[in-house]
């Protein structure tokens, strides 16, 4: 079986986002801001008149360097408390709020000056929505999980119409294609509430859950490519899963000891490399396989693929429509598609269109393609007729 490929790479740049430094951080005028707004606003401290008042004592004792001086900034204005009620809703204190507050301020500044955007905390300054903190990400994320949610509609659709036929045996299959595009959505819930407020729970969920997505991509197309569903390799198809769970279990373990931004990147840069490997052999069987078929003396033209086919959700359809050769290679054009969106977080840049698009949201939006063009579709039709094949010649042969 095979695991959808929008799946396969979404953790692989996930983490791309902290591991840069954040030269934002820095800067003595955020740092000042922040003073300013936290002693304001959050202590009802105007120390900024304390600091007058002992300016000219410090100066006459020549005790200014033993002082921790902050600039104070008449211009810089702060949200006055109490919060609103939707801050106080998504667990915004008035320190993390002096914090948000600060990062908008210094910006817009250097951006008067035409200074270079920073980033801060390893994330781009993004206007907030409402207390969410990247409000475009949050839309595309919920777009992934509508997409995968309707994909996993269409394969509870499959299994029930392969009951009490003879192709229930495939539903094992399609049982475990379930799960994964279950952790798959699990995977986008989490990026969704990351997104919303990045806290450290929100983020260690969104990175479990996004390489738990990856190694169970590469599960579903070690399984399909080996042909481990079929019954003579059952033990190996056990080792196979209790190496995935093993991996798994050890990459937490690994993270939750030291937590490690790079180390997660390569871990799932690895794995996400081996699984396109791994699609491309699949893809290259299938097309073969085919191929000798329409080769045949028969000469037969198989043409059930178009059952599985969405002609609305599928890209170029008249093209890959004509042969399920030509529809077995259909998976390489969307892995193209991820490709293409791995391509924008690489070529980061400072968020857009009033502060709330950066490549990362991009990223997420062009994840949502490859799963509405008929992703699903064409695991469904993979399960159902050439897992299917395998299994009636395997069937064949021990009735001889």
């Amino acid at each position: 079986m095979k695991l959808q490929g929008p799946s396969l790479l979404v953790a692989v740049l996930a983490c791309f986002q902290k591991i840069s430094a954040s030269p934002g951080n820095d800067l003595y005028d955020y740092q000042d801001c922040r003073y300013q707004c936290e002693q304001i606003s959050c202590e009802n401290n105007p120390y900024n008149l304390v600091q007058d008042e002992i300016y000219h004592e410090l100066i006459q004792n020549g005790n200014v360097d033993d002082y921790e001086w902050h600039n104070y900034n008449p211009g810089w204005e702060f949200t006055p408390m109490p919060l609103p009620w939707y801050l106080n809703l998504l667990k915004w204190t008035c320190e993390s709020n002096c914090d948000y507050q600060c990062q908008q301020i210094v910006t817009k500044e250097r951006i008067q000056d035409n200074e270079e955007i920073l980033q801060f905390h390893g994330k781009w300054p993004f206007n907030r929505i409402y207390g969410t903190q990247e409000f475009i990400s949050v839309l595309f994320s919920l777009g992934n999980l509508i997409a995968h949610y309707s994909g996993f509609k269409m394969i509870k659709k499959s299994i029930n119409q392969n009951k009490n036929t003879s192709r229930s045996i495939v539903n094992l299959e399609l049982y475990i294609l379930a799960i994964i595009s279950v952790i798959t959505m699990f995977a986008w819930i989490f990026s969704t509430i990351f997104h919303i407020r990045d806290f450290l729970i929100t983020e260690r969920l969104d990175y479990y859950f996004a390489g738990l997505t990856v190694l169970s991509g590469f599960y579903g197309i070690g399984n399909r490519v080996f042909k481990l569903y079929l019954p003579r390799r059952v033990w190996l198809r056990s080792l196979f899963t209790l190496a995935c769970i093993s991996a798994y279990t050890a990459h937490v373990y690994r993270l939750e000891t030291d937590w490690l931004y790079t180390y997660n990147m390569r871990a799932n840069i690895t794995i996400g490399v081996l699984q396109n490997i791994l699609w491309g052999v699949s893809c290259f069987k299938l097309y073969n396989k085919y191929y000798d078929l329409e080769h045949s003396n028969e000469k037969s033209q198989n043409l059930t693929h178009l059952q599985f086919i969405n002609p609305k959700r599928i890209i170029l359809y008249s093209f890959y429509s004509r042969s399920p050769k030509l529809y077995s290679l259909y998976p390489l054009l969307l892995c193209v598609i991820v490709i293409f969106g791995m391509s924008l977080e690489i070529l980061d840049f400072p968020p857009i269109f009033y502060s709330l698009i950066d490549a990362h949201s991009l990223w997420h939006l062009v994840t949502i393609f490859p799963v509405y063009y008929g992703w699903y579709e064409w695991m469904i039709w993979d399960l159902n007729e050439n897992v299917w094949d395998d299994l009636q010649i395997l069937r064949q042969k021990k009735d001889q």
